[in-house]
């Protein structure tokens, strides 16, 4: 399905509609207001096939036709924020055993051993699903905008992948969900670090299509160039050979060409200076529910509780950082304490360069 047609139908659901597939096309049922705002029938069928359009009564509903625009628009405007629960699950938690394979197969740890400590108790983990509208400009006259989106676990502030991301868009929602108040700080504290995802993905892509256009950029400073120089060359010529009075006129006007000559370079570096805005639209919480299960890090008889929780929808536990440095890097169990590889050679090497 054409990419314009299917958000159509995901925000005319929202509103309220119904949409059904119906052969070739798909059956729309919109709410008299919608319908009366988008000046449509109550019930109509949509598609993007051009061949399928040409039947009666069937409408042609393809990227930039003049609806999915003001369905468009008004989704910026309004923005898309809540809280959204998912459904629990319907299985029981796994068994000791289980949870320690997954643990030590997920989190292996270097020097130690992980061993589970005691029994689940159920939790609601928060995750951000951010949305945004990105604008990249990369000259005066060229520009572009994507839709981008990120998920991130709110506790540990790590980006999801994107099949874990893809298993919670799949996961019913709670039939009745509770109140869920007690996530939204860790959330909230959180969107400063989806924002820093998205425009560091944002950028990446910016520098991508200024490259595209590098090529103008360079054509253009270069006849800039050579147009000045030709001109400076000219003037020098003609001053050579000029009376003493005329020499000084002709060396002033040399001095405001090169004066020129930086304005106009300056000019058409600051024409093609890409650059790009970040226009949020989407902002959801997401309480995901699972199990904190209470374990072990052993190395010899030292022993290091950390705990880790198991999320059904993600079919496995959920990533965390670097007890002691916040690092996301597999951990190692050290003498004195827990910590990732990265901080405890650095604790090594640290201690190596202060013995002498």
């Amino acid at each position: 399905m054409d990419p314009g047609l299917h958000f159509w139908l995901r925000y005319v659901e929202r509103a309220g509609g119904l949409a059904e597939r119906s052969g070739d096309g798909t059956l729309v049922m919109l709410p008299e207001p919608l319908a009366d705002d988008l000046d449509l029938p109550a019930e109509l069928v949509v598609t993007s096939d051009p061949d399928v359009a040409r039947e009666d009564g069937t409408v042609l509903l393809t990227t930039g036709h003049p609806v999915l625009i003001r369905a468009a628009d008004a989704t910026l405007t309004d923005g898309d924020a809540g809280v959204l629960a998912l459904a629990e699950p319907t299985t029981p938690a796994p068994v000791a055993d289980q949870l320690q394979e997954r643990a030590r197969d997920q989190f292996p740890v270097d020097h130690g051993r992980i061993d589970v400590a005691g029994l689940p108790r159920r939790i609601t983990r928060p995750m951000l699903r951010v949305g945004a509208l990105v604008t990249y400009s990369v000259s005066a006259e060229e520009s572009y905008q994507e839709s981008v989106e990120c998920w991130v676990d709110a506790l540990s502030r790590l980006p999801l992948s994107g099949h874990a991301a893809s298993r919670l868009q799949h996961v019913p929602l709670a039939a009745r969900p509770g109140s869920h108040r007690a996530i939204l700080p860790s959330a909230i504290s959180a969107i400063g670090e989806a924002h820093r995802i998205l425009d560091s993905a944002a950028a990446r892509r910016r520098d991508a299509l200024s490259e595209q256009a590098s090529d103008a950029h360079r054509q253009e400073r270069a006849h800039a160039r050579a147009y000045y120089d030709d001109t400076l060359r000219s003037l020098e010529r003609r001053r050579a050979a000029a009376a003493p009075d005329r020499a000084e006129l002709l060396a002033a006007r040399a001095v405001s060409t090169r004066e020129e000559r930086t304005r106009r370079l300056a000019e058409i570096d600051e024409k093609y200076q890409a650059r790009h805005v970040i226009r949020p639209f989407r902002l959801h919480v997401v309480a995901v529910p699972g199990w904190r299960v209470p374990l072990d890090v052993r190395r010899g008889p030292r022993r290091y509780p950390v705990e880790r929780d198991w999320l059904p929808a993600l079919g496995g536990y959920a990533d965390e950082r670097c007890p002691h440095c916040g690092a996301a890097a597999p951990l190692s169990a050290g003498k004195t304490r827990l910590g990732c590889v990265r901080c405890q050679s650095t604790a090594s090497s640290s201690s190596t360069a202060a013995a002498p």
